[in-house]
């Protein structure tokens, strides 16, 4: 055996189907002006060294904000868009290119943005590819095809057309094959399926991701496994290497390391690099890497999949490490019209991959010494103690990994191993941070709930109500009283799924729970991945998701022929113009998935454009949402301004059946969005009320809710009632203390016992026996004094709640969204008219909030830790609702 690095000068070239062979060279750049999508930082700094200009594309929220400030430094601007939105991206890609007038348009990242873009370029005239042959490549269904029409590397396939036909489409392939979702990376979702255990497991891994797209039925191949990294240019293929790969056995197929180069006989690398060739010829690939994937079974090698880019897990770090050449960077001195000359192996490079038991990191000692070691020539370990290591099921949960090179393979993977093995890393229980692990007394799996997030209220209901509770709760949301109420308390970053799975899993394994809930909005979504995960009925994740990501609502709303409005991403300050320009003034700017008014502008004419975008920086530059500060503010929308008054409908939904409990009247005013306070029940002609409440009806049925309590936001416009935004919660602001006092429902106690069919479904809508009021309590920007007439307000018999935002000492800043409210108050009276009398009477004669101008001690920090002590008591005014 021979360690096979191929030469400098293994090409192979074919014209592609349909074109002659006097394309095959490819043209240098136009000028040195490069439009690259998705580069990573060390690409945008080797295309700088050979002198380009880089205008760099990214998704702000694939990578951390501190990785991307290095990719904007390197360039000669960023920008941004939302990879999902394809049209978005396409119209940023042709602006820019055009804008800046680029000689050359890249894209070397992930491959599910690639064919769109490069249907761009070719557009444009700067394509390096032909759109179809990236389609080819990248497509693992479309990749099968390929090699089916040109009798290459022949493998049995079939594809589902969802994950739900797998099983019929099984019967007839027959077992053990392997599927694999289309449109996941990673080795995601990819499993050998022996059995229906194993389809079983295949199916709740799944829906997990939330995936729904095609999959990929393979005949199961056996032997070893490699990839083959290529570099090519005018449609002249160079074997850079061939990578061996090392995996985790079925039926997972994660990998574990890679060693450069494979130790190989010279005949099986030389079969090996011809197969992959042939793929890249019959693809029709011009210019750029490929990372191919082959298995070398007993009757040749085998494509097992290609994508039009590097190999990931740090390849081309080894490739560097063995050979001295860099093969990144040569993709630019390609461009230049430079040669790739690698050089033969002089030593073996290998990264391993760590694998610790999951769970809490309980000791960790010894990883930060192993880069002093002259082996070790790279190592990343993202934890520390106290940190989760969750279960490693694809590539992105490992848990880092370890770079050495050594004389030949067996000796480099040799010192990888010895070097993993120094580190002490101890793990605790997968039941994270149990405050309680062992309840009590034996929990009913009929009656227990697994509830995620919430302040104490909650709790204590679901108790009254006889269930037993596992409470999921976060750090820094906890109150030592909830530990005592629950049965089982867990402390945990529920809004991380890569926690909570495990965490869920072996809660219901000890537990069995029967039902996840959560009516705290960081939660909805983690409780229906719970519920999809078990198969528990309640809402889902898709419609939670729907619902948080306002985008994705009106898209899906336009999709669905229900009454919407345009709407697009923010992509740049030119966008906002360019929305204007084609849907008209005023229009709305706003984060994708914040509430509370928090960072929403109003842009009524192009005069706004470069104040507005100047806001949006300074929200993102914040870093966070003032109010529940679990969300990042990164994405923004545009949407056309509805007109109208704002009510919002509160209902609840029962296998289906939507029953609206309350309309509320939102009071606004002094020109923001701030919300003023609410009255129930909302002063309407009846037949406006009708329209709202039919409305409100279609959007939950066009979202897909069907159990459980929903807050839908509308404007009564002049084109008919529109939904604002929706959430498959209660209200906040008070409003589920209005509904208790005007209508007599608990919808707290409703959403919590109708999972375990302890009250029964509401008939019909029920009729007002009072009515009540919530005002925010506001103050002019200065310092607050004194506040006084506090203990009289809550003694007063009609009032239903005060709460208090604002103490003496605390900062008040101008009034910009809801968090700057000073408190509220809310009260009840025998009807609406005389609830908002009352509520305004007693503010403006019983309350006293004394403020005077602030001086200049008044500094930064000190608002800051007052805007933090406001958010501690408003947040349990707004209901954990933001």
């Amino acid at each position: 055996m021979t360690e096979h690095a191929a030469p400098a000068k293994t090409e192979h070239a074919a014209p592609a189907e349909g074109e002659h062979a006097a394309k095959t060279e490819h043209a240098a750049p136009a000028n040195n002006r490069l439009l690259m999508v998705q580069p990573y930082t060390q690409f945008v700094e080797k295309a700088v060294a050979l002198g380009f200009e880089v205008w760099s594309i990214w998704d702000p929220t694939l990578q951390p904000a501190s990785y991307l400030a290095g990719v904007e430094k390197a360039s000669r601007e960023m920008l941004w868009v939302d990879f999902s939105d394809e049209a978005a991206l396409r119209r940023l890609v042709r602006r820019t290119a055009l804008a800046h007038d680029v000689g050359c348009l890249l894209h070397l990242g992930e491959e599910a943005t690639m064919v769109a873009v490069a249907e761009e370029a070719q557009a444009l005239g700067l394509a390096l590819n032909p759109p179809e042959a990236l389609r080819r490549l990248n497509d693992k269904a479309a990749l099968r095809e390929l090699l089916a029409g040109h009798g290459l590397s022949p493998v049995r396939t079939a594809v589902a057309g969802t994950p739900d036909e797998v099983a019929s489409l099984l019967a007839g392939f027959g077992l053990p094959a392997v599927v694999k979702p289309t449109r996941l990376q990673g080795s995601a979702a990819v499993r050998l399926v022996r059995g229906p255990a194993d389809l079983d497991a295949w199916r709740r891994e799944l829906a997990g991701h939330g995936y729904r797209g095609p999959v990929l039925v393979e005949e199961y191949l056996r032997g070893p496994e490699f990839s083959v990294e290529t570099l090519t240019r005018g449609g002249r293929h160079l074997v850079v290497g061939i990578t061996a790969k090392r995996k985790t056995p079925a039926p997972a197929f994660v990998e574990t390391g890679h060693v450069f180069p494979a130790p190989l006989a010279d005949t099986d690398a030389d079969a090996i690099g011809a197969l992959v060739t042939a793929v890249l010829d019959a693809a029709g690939y011009r210019f750029g890497p490929a990372h191919t994937e082959v298995i070398l079974t007993g009757a040749g090698p085998r494509v097992v999949e290609s994508q039009a880019r590097f190999g990931g897990d740090r390849i081309p770090a080894l490739i560097r490490l063995a050979t001295g050449f860099d093969i990144e960077g040569a993709v630019f001195d390609l461009l230049v019209g430079g040669t790739a000359e690698p050089a033969p192996a002089e030593r073996t490079a290998a990264i391993s991959f760590f694998a610790f038991p999951p769970g809490r990191i309980t000791r960790l000692e010894g990883m930060a010494e192993l880069d002093a070691l002259p082996h070790v020539h790279g190592v990343r370990f993202p934890f520390a103690e106290g940190d989760v290591l969750p279960p490693t099921r694809h590539s992105g949960s490992r848990h880092g990994h370890v770079i050495v090179t050594g004389g030949t393979a067996e000796e480099a993977e040799r010192l990888a191993a010895e070097t993993k093995a120094l580190p002490r890393v101890e793990t605790g229980s997968a039941v994270l941070n149990a405050v309680t692990a062992a309840p009590a007394a034996p929990m009913r799996p009929d009656r227990t709930l697994l509830l995620i997030g919430h302040l104490t209220e909650p709790v204590r209901i679901a108790k009254e109500l006889g269930l037993n509770v596992i409470l999921v709760q976060h750090k820094e949301k906890f109150q030592p009283e909830q530990a005592e109420l629950a049965d089982v308390t867990l402390i945990a970053d529920y809004t991380d799924w890569s926690v909570l799975e495990p965490l869920a899993r072996a809660a219901h394994t000890i537990w069995n729970f029967s039902a996840a809930l959560s009516l705290t909005e960081p939660g909805l979504e983690p409780a229906g991945r719970v519920n999809d995960l078990f198969g528990l009925g309640g809402t889902g994740f898709e419609p939670a998701r729907l619902l948080r990501d306002k985008l994705a609502m009106r898209r899906h709303l336009a999709a669905a022929g229900a009454p919407t409005v345009a709407a697009e991403p923010l992509t740049g300050r030119d966008s906002l113009a360019d929305f204007g320009a084609a849907h008209g003034y005023p229009f709305v700017v706003k984060p994708v998935d914040l509430t509370a008014g928090y960072a929403l502008f109003r842009v009524a004419g192009p005069q706004d454009v470069d104040g507005v975008w100047e806001r949006i920086g300074e929200a993102r530059r914040t870093g966070m949402d003032r109010g529940s500060t679990m969300y990042a503010v990164t994405e923004f929308l545009m949407e056309q301004y509805i007109d109208g008054p704002e009510y919002s409908v509160e209902a609840f939904s029962f296998h289906g059946r939507h029953t609206v409990v309350a309309v509320t009247e939102k009071l606004t005013g002094g020109g923001h969005f701030v919300e003023l306070g609410h009255a129930q029940p909302a002063r309407l002609d009846p037949a406006d009320e009708q329209r709202l409440v039919e409305a409100a009806g279609e959007f939950l049925d066009a979202i897909g809710i069907t159990d459980g309590p929903s807050h839908t936001e509308l404007r009564l416009s002049s084109r008919g009632p529109l939904i604002i935004e929706g959430h498959n919660r209660l209200g906040g602001d008070r409003i589920p203390e209005l509904v208790q006092a005007a209508y007599g429902v608990d919808l707290t106690r409703y959403a919590i016992a109708w999972p375990f069919g302890l009250v029964e479904p509401m008939a019909k809508r029920p009729e007002p026996v009072a009515a009540g009021c919530v005002r925010g309590i506001v103050g002019r920007p200065g310092r607050v004094a004194a506040i006084t007439g506090a203990d009289e307000l809550r003694a007063h018999p009609s009032v239903l709640a005060l709460d208090l935002a604002a103490r003496p000492g605390s900062v008040i800043r101008p009034i910009q969204d809801n968090w700057d409210r000073l408190g509220l108050l809310a009260v009840t009276a025998a009807g609406t008219d005389e609830a908002v009398v009352l509520c305004e009477k007693l503010l403006a004669t019983v309350l006293t909030v004394s403020i005077e101008d602030a001086t200049e001690e008044a500094t930064a920090t000190e608002t800051e830790a007052a805007t933090e002590a406001a958010t501690e008591t408003a947040t349990e005014a707004e209901d954990e609702d933001r």
